[in-house]
């Protein structure tokens, strides 16, 4: 019984000192005001690797460098080609508008014209004004249709183009690159003989 109470007051008397032991470091630095010290450069992350992992946690890293770099040049060529498409579309879209209009006030101009009467006393007069009401209704119509008739030959145009090319096959291609190519190689084949010939006449008057 009495090493019972020794042990107990023995506790009681170092109970503050093991509750302070037993604190968060943390909190001791916050209580005395302290900050934990911070290392005075970065250290990088291939530092604590070994060699064979560092090297391949590099090749891993240009690797990904690469391809973001890849990606973002074509991110930025197909901006640039919609950029171009939208600019494109939205002149079709203007010209179409405008079309359009023309057309419905070419259309309600045609629609007011007024009807002939062949009793009428001034049925000749009336005949030559709406004939020549609707030979400039057809200028304006022909106006209209303009940039569009033009607009459908370049782009035929253009298709043309590139069926022709498709159509070609490797043996006349080949055939034309002959043909182009042939007095480039004549030249030089003369040229060549020629200063072999140049050549062989300098050693023997050499001789």
């Amino acid at each position: 019984m009495k090493k019972e109470m020794f042990v107990t007051a023995g506790l009681c008397r170092i109970k503050d000192q093991i509750a302070k032991a037993a604190e968060n470091p943390a909190e001791q630095d916050a209580k005395t005001g302290e900050t934990p010290a911070e290392p005075e450069h970065p250290v990088s992350v291939f530092d604590g690797l070994p060699a064979e992992t560092a090297k391949a946690l590099r090749s891993r890293w240009q690797e990904y460098e690469h391809f973001r770099q890849d990606l973002t040049v074509r991110l930025h060529e197909l901006a640039a080609r919609i950029a171009n498409q939208c600019a494109e579309t939205e002149k079709t879209a203007a010209d179409l508008q405008k079309m359009k209009e023309g057309t419905a006030r070419l259309l309600e101009s045609l629609e007011k014209q007024p009807e002939l009467d062949e009793y009428s006393a001034d049925f000749q007069l009336r005949l030559s004004d709406n004939f020549r009401r609707l030979e400039h209704l057809r200028i304006e119509l022909t106006d209209i249709q303009l940039p569009a008739t033009e607009k459908t030959a370049a782009n035929q145009s253009r298709q043309n183009a590139f069926a022709e090319l498709d159509s070609v096959t490797f043996g006349q291609l080949f055939r034309l690159g002959a043909a182009f190519l042939l007095p480039l190689i004549l030249t030089i084949l003369f040229s060549g003989l020629l200063l072999i010939l140049a050549i062989v006449l300098t050693f023997r008057v050499n001789l």
